[in-house]
């Protein structure tokens, strides 16, 4: 330890660029007169977080981890370096006074027995945060906190004992856990305690350090003399139901760790069944908010369906009900699932949720096969006049809650589901002049719902700057992690420098089909695929479709790549399992890239006379696997560079059977590309056939 140190200073970031960057900004001037270190540890996080910080704090220890190791892990990589007389853990989400580490500090001098400390935390809207200081959660504690009656009676010594709700928040008093968010710990105790525990990957790692601190002989206290205000969770808050989880699992690893041998095994049953009520309760909220729409029509379409039955068939016996709830439930199932079949074909519920033309075809097609099933199948053979009925009315209603939910939704439903349902989070790729103007229109033009989250950058050292008050977030390289992150839903190219097959290599790259792509073009001549035209006034936005990225493409193709390796392996099944079977020095490990960038491992068999035929089945075997498929990219080594185009490897493809006409290797992008914008069952099947003819020409 240097005596130069007073204090060392261990932030963990993981994706809260904008909070940080405050965060050490206000401990700047919290630092002034004191000798301090600072670490940020960054979890592999994908916003720019680390270019940022190098660029206006080079003062800050910046550690940067390959992937997220957590809360714990991430502090203990910290820990191992810090030399400070104190050690603070302290979230990336707060921001401190100008007094709060010289108040704490002179604290923490003057009471000897003080082993850790924390401040008086607030929230972003001025209230107490109730989490800074509590007790250790035994079982019974935590079950009243699971359960809601720490909430119902506050002031009760029983069950407020969780958070201290009875306990004056302006008073100086020893409590027996703080929040890892604002944790002051003495070198000695931490050289006593030793590192947190690393099974905890996210929430409860401080409870459990505290308790380890109370073993050791070493008070805590509750210091309200200086505040800061915590913005509590930014960097997992969009993962509501992954939270409830993550910290009742942690809760439950916490309570094995240390009370497990004290307490009866009904206790433990009590405690999973709150962390499984609580997270279902959860589950069904967030189900219900990101499922609106779709349950919305369902209602509907089982409603209309329901009144037309009963206003066609009079009902005046207690046998013609259960004759009537019998054919209500054939019906209601089947219409169920053919309009749901539709909907997934139209992407109804992806892209279009609001199409009214996409509700007239997908409500067209479920009756069509209704109707026809009322001419052919006699078990279907109830009033065709119903059909007709049902089929206005549920696309009536369909049309007219669409209608009314497009002119005044943001003012009749609550916030958060307005915003889930209206609001596209948009992210827009450019920083050049036209993105500018583009930026202009799209703010000016509020009717369209795009909810601006900011710009994607051709230039990673452009993230973090803000132009024309828009945040760059992003790299494009690192698009698709960002996009999952922020649970971005559309991304417009407003670059006019941009390729299209920098576009088109981006877009490939993604496996979330709830994204959608439209560019902001500098020529409309120049459109890839199909394309639908939205006006921002005079700005045009074209919408970009890559056929391989299609619900219904996928599916079907998945679905043939299933249903032709199956009818190839069942026969030969003890050919190709004997193949699998033999000695591991007959067998050749190949390593080729995967449809997302990631390395595939495919086994072959080296020895003679097996080379040929046997080593084709085991191909089929990874293609029912879904490792590989039918038609696809060529097999590319892992030695080779990485393909510009990821799309999943296939026996054969559109660049295999034109290896002929390919005499660069950048022409490969050319074939690539076709596919990936044309990829279909048809295209599949030709490139088959196109592919045993090229092979039974060559065996002639």
């Amino acid at each position: 330890m240097s005596e130069d140190i007073k204090i060392s200073i261990i932030i963990v970031n993981y994706n809260v660029r904008d909070f940080i960057i405050h965060a050490l900004q206000s401990m700047q001037r919290a630092l002034i007169s004191i000798s301090h270190e600072i670490f940020v540890v960054d979890n592999a996080s994908v916003d720019g977080s680390g270019e940022l910080i190098r660029r206006h704090f080079p003062q800050v220890i910046l550690i940067e981890n390959e992937k997220n190791l957590g809360f714990a892990a991430a502090n203990n990589v910290a820990l191992k370096r810090a030399r400070g007389e104190y050690i603070l853990l302290i979230n990336p989400d707060t921001i401190v006074q100008e007094d709060t580490f010289t108040s704490l500090l002179e604290f923490m001098e003057n009471t000897p027995d003080a082993g850790a400390a924390t401040c008086k935390i607030i929230n972003p809207d001025g209230t107490f945060s109730l989490d800074c200081r509590h007790s250790i959660p035994t079982p019974m504690t935590a079950f009243w906190k699971l359960i809601g009656f720490s909430r119902l009676f506050p002031r009760s010594k029983t069950f407020g004992r969780y958070n201290l709700t009875f306990l004056d928040i302006n008073k100086t008093y020893t409590v027996d856990a703080i929040s890892g968010s604002f944790m002051l710990i003495r070198r000695q105790t931490f050289t006593q305690v030793g590192f947190l525990d690393e099974d905890f990957f996210m929430y409860c790692e401080d409870i459990d350090y505290c308790y380890r601190i109370n073993k050791k002989g070493w008070k805590i206290y509750y210091v309200p003399e200086s505040s800061i205000i915590h913005y509590k969770g930014e960097s997992t808050k969009k993962k509501k139901l992954d939270y409830v989880i993550n910290f009742n699992r942690s809760l439950y690893i916490f309570y094995k760790k240390h009370f497990q041998q004290r307490y009866f095994t009904a206790i433990r049953w009590l405690i999973l069944l709150g962390v499984f009520l609580r997270g279902i309760f959860i589950y069904i909220k967030n189900f219900l908010n990101a499922n609106f729409v779709v349950i919305t029509d369902l209602i509907i379409l089982n409603l209309v369906i329901f009144l037309t039955l009963v206003i066609r068939y009079e009902i005046k016996s207690a046998f013609a009900f259960t004759s009537f709830f019998n054919l209500y439930i054939v019906i209601n199932v089947l219409a169920t699932f053919l309009f749901l079949g539709a909907a997934f074909f139209f992407d109804l519920y992806g892209r279009y949720k609001f199409s009214l033309i996409q509700i007239f075809k997908t409500n067209a097609v479920t009756f069509l096969i209704i109707a026809a099933l009322t001419f052919f199948l006699k078990q279907f053979a109830f009033s065709r006049i119903v059909v007709i009925i049902s089929a206005f009315f549920s696309t009536l209603f369909m049309v007219l809650w669409r209608t009314i939910f497009r002119k005044y939704g943001h003012t009749i439903i609550p916030t958060t589901l307005s915003k889930s349902i209206f609001q596209k989070p948009t992210l827009v790729v450019g920083t050049d002049h036209d993105t500018l103007l583009f930026i202009k229109k799209l703010k000016n033009h509020v009717q369209v719902g795009y909810e601006l989250v900011g710009l994607a950058t051709l230039n990673s050292s452009d993230v973090g700057k803000k132009i024309n008050g828009v945040d760059v977030v992003c790299s494009i390289d690192k698009l698709h992690e960002y996009i999952r992150l922020e649970k971005i839903t559309q991304v417009i190219f407003s670059t006019h420098n941009i390729s299209y097959e920098t576009i088109i290599q981006t877009m490939s790259r993604m496996d979330n089909t709830r994204v959608t792509f439209k560019i902001a073009p500098e020529n409309l001549e120049v459109i890839i695929g199909k394309s639908m035209v939205e006006r921002l006034t005079d700005y045009p936005l074209l919408d970009i479709d890559y056929a391989i990225g299609k619900p219904f493409n996928r599916f079907t193709k998945r679905m043939v790549d299933l249903i032709i390796s199956t009818l190839i392996l069942l026969p030969t099944l003890p050919v190709w399992a004997f193949n699998l079977l033999l000695d591991p020095k007959h067998k050749l490990k190949i390593r080729i890239w995967g449809d997302k960038g990631q390395e595939v491992t495919l086994i072959q068999n080296k020895a003679k006379p097996f080379a040929g035929f046997l080593n084709q089945l085991l191909l089929i075997i990874y293609i029912f696997l879904g490792k590989i498929s039918f038609v696809g990219a060529p097999f590319r080594n892992v030695s080779q560079p990485q393909p510009d185009y990821f799309y999943k490897p296939g026996l054969t493809g559109l660049v295999q059977i034109n290896q002929d006409k390919i005499y660069q290797s950048e022409e490969n992008e050319v074939y690539d590309l076709f596919y990936i914008k044309n990829q279909s069952f048809w295209l599949d099947l030709e490139i088959i056939i196109k592919t045993f003819l090229t092979v039974s020409k060559k065996n002639k």
